[in-house]
């Protein structure tokens, strides 16, 4: 019976032999984020992200698998890991992937093993103080926070988005839910829960079974307060779109990070 070295091919379990040394990271030389193939094949199945589409381009509702992107920041925390540094945008992408994977208990173990330099990082304390809010239910604080992020941040969380608003909407009913009822304007709804105006609060509240007061106002009734499926996700308009003002996403993309996202040297 022939072994495999005669015939061309490698004995099983042999490893190729490399002229790098040992934990030396390989450098890319590929202009593209994937190979070709894969890119036409994700095309062709509709599985691109929002920022791989060009815009007006067709596909305007791509989907990512949320397993790529994990794989993708576990890739990019693996490189950090594993190369000296200094890496200027690794604040950015921490917190990209905190937003990402906000409530997390293993993402804010991760981030908070970080150095306090990085740590520091006006990126990494923004998505700090917002995870801190989403776990405490502190909806005011949490719509605040939101509304301040920058575009890309603002991507990374729009998945908890409609999450925390039917969480805030359930505190609301716990605690305003009368055998009467007790009325709040859609106003002040728009306002709270950051969204993009009464038509989408008035949606929000009739997707949880909450009568109405006229038009303008949403009425808390004991026992009327119901979730069904996921949550309504919302247009995002005022949290996230607006936010890309007249730049491109290839400029938001590729800009340079800002000068205070950057780790400041001790002393």
């Amino acid at each position: 019976m022939q072994n495999g070295a005669g015939d061309g091919r490698r004995p099983r379990g042999h490893a190729e032999s490399s002229s790098k040394p040992d934990g030396e990271l390989p450098l890319g030389t590929c202009p593209d984020m994937c190979p070709a193939a894969e890119r036409a094949r994700r095309e062709r199945e509709h599985r691109l992200h929002r920022l791989e589409v060009r815009p007006g381009g067709g596909g305007d509702r791509p989907a990512l698998l949320q397993a790529q992107v994990q794989e993708g920041f576990g890739s990019l925390r693996r490189c950090y890991a594993q190369s000296p540094g200094p890496h200027p945008r690794q604040a950015a992408f921490q917190s990209l992937f905190l937003l990402y994977n906000l409530g997390s208990v293993e993402a804010l173990h991760e981030v908070l093993q970080l150095p306090a330099t990085l740590r520091s990082c006006p990126a990494l304390r923004r998505a700090l103080a917002v995870d801190a809010a989403f776990r405490e239910g502190n909806a005011a604080r949490l719509f605040r926070l939101l509304r301040t992020l920058p575009y890309l941040q603002s991507c990374a969380v729009q998945c908890h988005v409609g999450l925390a608003r039917r969480r805030a909407l359930a505190r609301l009913a716990r605690a305003l839910s009368t055998p009467k009822g007790q009325a709040l304007p859609l106003a002040f709804m728009v306002h709270l829960l950051a969204l993009d105006g009464p038509q989408e609060a008035l949606d929000l509240c009739r997707a949880h079974g909450l009568p109405f007061d006229g038009e303008e106002r949403v009425v808390f009734l004991r026992g009327r307060y119901t979730e069904e499926g996921l949550p309504p996700a919302g247009t995002c308009k005022v949290l996230v779109e607006s936010k890309l003002g007249e730049r491109t996403l290839e400029e938001v993309v590729m800009a340079e990070e800002e000068d205070d996202d950057r780790p400041k040297s001790p002393g």
